[in-house]
Order: structure tokens, then C-alpha cells, then sequence
């Protein structure tokens, strides 16, 4: 697999983690030792990228709330 593809998968398994998740399940039980390597990756890449999404959704949430707690001020 060349370098373009590889950096195309983990491109989108960044911005839409969903198929990063199934790239990774499906590419890490194959044979071939750069497929297994690649699934891992977009696997680790889907998870990080959820886990990020989570943080700033949080992030955000909590800063939208903060002026009705700072009446007094």
C-alpha cells in the first residue's frame, strides 16, 4: 500500500472515527503484517479521534454555562 493511501485512511479515519473503528477491527485480523500495522493504527487514530470529540463537546458545554453563574460579577 503506498504512502497516499495510508495517509488517506487515516485522514478519514480521523474525521469520521466510525470508519476508522471497522478499519481497524476488520484490517487486524488479516495475515498481512502492513495491514495488521494500518488497522491498528486507524483503529487507535478512530479512538483518540472520538476521545477528543468528547473533551471538546464537554469543554464547550461547560463554557456556555458559565455566564449564568457568574451574575454577580
Amino acid at each position: 500500500m503506498s504512502g497516499g493511501q495510508k495517509v488517506l485512511l487515516y485522514i478519514l479515519s480521523f474525521f469520521i472515527p466510525v470508519v476508522g473503528i471497522i478499519l481497524g477491527i476488520v484490517w487486524m485480523n488479516d495475515q498481512d503484517l502492513e495491514k495488521k500495522q494500518i488497522g491498528k493504527n486507524c483503529l487507535v487514530i478512530g479512538i483518540i479521534s472520538i476521545v477528543l470529540s468528547c473533551i471538546c463537546w464537554f469543554a464547550l458545554s461547560a463554557l456556555s454555562i458559565a455566564p449564568a453563574f457568574m451574575v454577580g460579577y
